[in-house]
Protein backbone atom coordinates (compact mmCIF):
# COMPACT_ATOMS: atom_id res chain seq x y z
CA UNK A 1 0.00 0.00 0.00
CA UNK A 2 1.85 3.27 -0.90
CA UNK A 3 1.05 7.23 0.58
CA UNK A 4 2.61 9.82 -1.66
CA UNK A 5 2.48 12.98 0.62
CA UNK A 6 4.44 15.11 2.48
CA UNK A 7 5.06 13.80 5.84
CA UNK A 8 3.18 16.54 7.54
CA UNK A 9 0.01 17.45 9.04
CA UNK A 10 -4.08 17.08 7.75
CA UNK A 11 -1.55 14.55 5.36
CA UNK A 12 -3.68 11.56 6.96
CA UNK A 13 -0.92 9.60 8.09
CA UNK A 14 -1.79 9.42 11.65
CA UNK A 15 -4.78 7.60 10.80
CA UNK A 16 -2.62 5.40 8.50
CA UNK A 17 -0.23 4.41 11.57
CA UNK A 18 -3.38 4.15 13.82
CA UNK A 19 -5.19 1.55 11.40
CA UNK A 20 -1.71 -0.23 10.41
CA UNK A 21 -2.15 -2.73 13.74
CA UNK A 22 -5.29 -3.91 12.55
CA UNK A 23 -4.21 -3.94 8.89
CA UNK A 24 -1.05 -5.82 9.63
CA UNK A 25 -2.86 -8.68 11.82
CA UNK A 26 -4.60 -10.23 9.07
CA UNK A 27 -2.16 -9.32 6.26
CA UNK A 28 1.39 -9.99 7.99
CA UNK A 29 2.82 -9.45 4.56
CA UNK A 30 1.46 -6.26 3.35
CA UNK A 31 4.29 -3.06 3.39
CA UNK A 32 3.14 0.45 3.77
CA UNK A 33 5.74 2.58 1.44
CA UNK A 34 5.35 6.11 2.28
CA UNK A 35 6.64 8.21 -0.28
CA UNK A 36 7.33 11.66 0.32
CA UNK A 37 9.39 13.37 2.83
CA UNK A 38 8.73 16.38 6.06
CA UNK A 39 9.16 17.23 9.45
CA UNK A 40 7.35 15.01 10.99
CA UNK A 41 9.14 11.92 9.11
CA UNK A 42 11.24 11.23 12.60
CA UNK A 43 7.87 11.19 13.96
CA UNK A 44 6.63 9.09 12.23
CA UNK A 45 9.54 6.33 12.15
CA UNK A 46 9.51 6.28 15.95
CA UNK A 47 5.60 5.55 15.86
CA UNK A 48 6.57 2.55 13.57
CA UNK A 49 9.14 1.33 16.02
CA UNK A 50 6.49 1.93 18.76
CA UNK A 51 4.06 -0.30 17.16
CA UNK A 52 6.42 -2.78 16.14
CA UNK A 53 5.75 -2.39 12.47
CA UNK A 54 9.16 -1.08 11.40
CA UNK A 55 9.63 -3.80 9.29
CA UNK A 56 6.01 -2.64 7.63
CA UNK A 57 6.77 0.94 7.08
CA UNK A 58 9.30 1.80 3.97
CA UNK A 59 10.09 5.60 3.92
CA UNK A 60 11.37 6.38 0.73
CA UNK A 61 12.30 10.62 1.69
CA UNK A 62 12.34 13.21 -0.87
CA UNK A 63 12.41 11.50 -4.52
CA UNK A 64 12.20 13.35 -8.02
CA UNK A 65 8.67 13.65 -9.60
CA UNK A 66 10.32 11.27 -12.24
CA UNK A 67 10.21 8.47 -9.89
CA UNK A 68 7.08 8.79 -8.68
CA UNK A 69 5.84 7.00 -11.75
CA UNK A 70 8.08 3.92 -10.99
CA UNK A 71 6.96 4.01 -7.47
CA UNK A 72 3.76 3.83 -8.00
CA UNK A 73 4.42 0.55 -10.39
CA UNK A 74 5.08 -1.73 -7.47
CA UNK A 75 2.36 -0.26 -5.27
CA UNK A 76 -1.39 -2.88 -4.98
CA UNK A 77 -2.93 0.51 -3.99
CA UNK A 78 -2.42 3.91 -2.86
CA UNK A 79 -4.07 5.25 -0.10
CA UNK A 80 -4.67 8.90 -0.03
CA UNK A 81 -5.75 10.53 3.30
CA UNK A 82 -5.52 14.30 2.67
CA UNK A 83 -8.12 16.41 4.86
CA UNK A 84 -7.43 19.44 2.75
CA UNK A 85 -5.99 19.19 -0.80
CA UNK A 86 -7.84 20.50 -3.86
CA UNK A 87 -7.48 17.63 -7.36
CA UNK A 88 -4.17 15.70 -5.37
CA UNK A 89 -1.62 14.68 -8.62
CA UNK A 90 -0.93 11.42 -6.75
CA UNK A 91 -4.64 10.09 -7.81
CA UNK A 92 -4.68 10.62 -11.29
CA UNK A 93 -1.41 8.98 -11.82
CA UNK A 94 -2.19 6.17 -9.43
CA UNK A 95 -5.20 5.52 -11.78
CA UNK A 96 -3.10 5.96 -14.66
CA UNK A 97 -1.03 2.77 -13.58
CA UNK A 98 -4.04 1.31 -13.26
CA UNK A 99 -3.80 1.39 -9.37
CA UNK A 100 -7.15 1.54 -7.42
CA UNK A 101 -7.03 4.35 -5.08
CA UNK A 102 -8.34 4.27 -0.69
CA UNK A 103 -9.59 7.91 0.12
CA UNK A 104 -10.96 10.17 2.36
CA UNK A 105 -13.63 11.86 0.54
CA UNK A 106 -11.91 15.36 0.56
CA UNK A 107 -12.03 18.45 -1.59
CA UNK A 108 -11.27 16.81 -4.66
CA UNK A 109 -10.38 13.34 -4.60
CA UNK A 110 -14.15 12.39 -5.27
CA UNK A 111 -13.39 13.82 -9.12
CA UNK A 112 -11.40 10.02 -9.80
CA UNK A 113 -12.42 7.97 -6.79
CA UNK A 114 -15.20 6.80 -7.79
CA UNK A 115 -16.72 4.87 -5.01
CA UNK A 116 -16.53 0.63 -5.88
CA UNK A 117 -15.52 1.88 -9.30
CA UNK A 118 -12.13 3.43 -9.56
CA UNK A 119 -11.51 2.87 -5.48
CA UNK A 120 -12.81 3.21 -2.11
CA UNK A 121 -13.85 7.10 -0.84
CA UNK A 122 -13.98 6.73 3.08
CA UNK A 123 -15.31 9.80 5.53
CA UNK A 124 -12.53 11.50 6.72
CA UNK A 125 -11.35 9.98 9.95
CA UNK A 126 -13.63 6.83 9.29
CA UNK A 127 -10.80 3.75 11.04
CA UNK A 128 -12.54 1.13 10.56
CA UNK A 129 -13.71 1.62 6.87
CA UNK A 130 -9.64 2.68 6.24
CA UNK A 131 -8.79 -0.90 7.77
CA UNK A 132 -11.68 -2.93 6.13
CA UNK A 133 -10.70 -1.28 2.61
CA UNK A 134 -6.67 -1.82 2.43
CA UNK A 135 -7.86 -5.27 4.17
CA UNK A 136 -9.91 -6.23 1.38
CA UNK A 137 -7.80 -4.38 -1.35
CA UNK A 138 -5.01 -6.64 0.12
CA UNK A 139 -6.19 -9.52 -0.28
CA UNK A 140 -8.24 -9.51 -3.24
CA UNK A 141 -5.67 -8.90 -6.43
CA UNK A 142 -9.06 -9.53 -8.63
CA UNK A 143 -10.70 -6.70 -6.80
CA UNK A 144 -7.53 -4.34 -7.94
CA UNK A 145 -7.26 -5.46 -11.00
CA UNK A 146 -10.58 -4.61 -12.08
CA UNK A 147 -10.79 -1.02 -10.07
CA UNK A 148 -7.45 -0.39 -11.24
CA UNK A 149 -8.66 -0.80 -15.13
CA UNK A 150 -11.90 0.92 -14.76
CA UNK A 151 -9.39 3.68 -13.12
CA UNK A 152 -6.81 3.46 -15.93
CA UNK A 153 -10.17 4.01 -18.50
CA UNK A 154 -11.34 7.18 -16.50
CA UNK A 155 -8.02 8.86 -16.84
CA UNK A 156 -7.47 7.97 -20.72
CA UNK A 157 -10.99 9.70 -21.28
CA UNK A 158 -10.66 12.84 -18.48
CA UNK A 159 -7.24 13.63 -18.83
CA UNK A 160 -5.79 13.20 -22.18
CA UNK A 161 -3.65 15.75 -23.16
CA UNK A 162 -5.54 17.28 -26.04
CA UNK A 163 -8.09 17.55 -23.42
CA UNK A 164 -6.81 19.48 -20.98
CA UNK A 165 -5.49 21.59 -23.30
CA UNK A 166 -8.56 22.57 -24.88
CA UNK A 167 -10.36 23.19 -21.70
CA UNK A 168 -7.43 25.13 -20.56
CA UNK A 169 -8.33 27.33 -23.90
CA UNK A 170 -11.66 27.12 -23.09
CA UNK A 171 -10.88 28.76 -19.38
CA UNK A 172 -8.81 31.18 -20.62
CA UNK A 173 -10.46 32.43 -23.74
CA UNK A 174 -13.47 33.03 -21.62
CA UNK A 175 -11.26 34.64 -18.59
CA UNK A 176 -10.51 37.22 -21.19
CA UNK A 177 -13.31 38.25 -23.26
CA UNK A 178 -14.67 39.58 -19.79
Amino acid sequence: MGKIARLFKLKGHDDLFAAAPRIVAPCPEVKFLLVGDGIWRERFETRALELGLQKHFVFTGLVAPADVPNLIGIMDAVVHLSRREGLPRALPQALAAAKPIVAYDCDGAAEVCLENETGFLIRPGDLNSLTERIVQLSRDPRLRHDLGNRGQALVKEWFPVEKMVEDLYRVTATFFRR
